[in-house]
């Protein structure tokens, strides 16, 4: 799977749950690789729930916004409301 961050195709890769971070790391980005790498074994939800954080990181990132990409809390707030505002829910 692949997705863009500002015209930047990123590959999407599921791994191992081995990132050597705390428990609750659920994914990374690689700028340089241009590649998001997310836990495998989460469900589908938290999965896509997962990228669209690692992209928020990317998107500040190439936007200049070195700051705002360090800050865990915000990016956290931010992909929450990107993503609640984009699902798509049948009524």
């Amino acid at each position: 799977m692949k997705v863009n961050i500002c015209g930047v195709p990123h590959e999407v890769i599921m791994k191992e749950d081995a990132f050597n971070c705390i428990d609750t790391h659920m994914g990374e980005i690689i700028y340089g690789k241009q590649q998001i790498k997310v836990n495998k074994d989460m469900p589908e939800e938290l999965t896509k729930e997962t990228i669209c954080h690692e992209m928020v990181h990317g998107i500040l990132i190439h936007i200049g916004r070195d700051e705002l990409a360090g800050d865990e809390s915000f990016v956290q707030a931010f992909a929450n409301a990107i993503y609640q505002g984009f699902e798509i829910k049948e009524a």
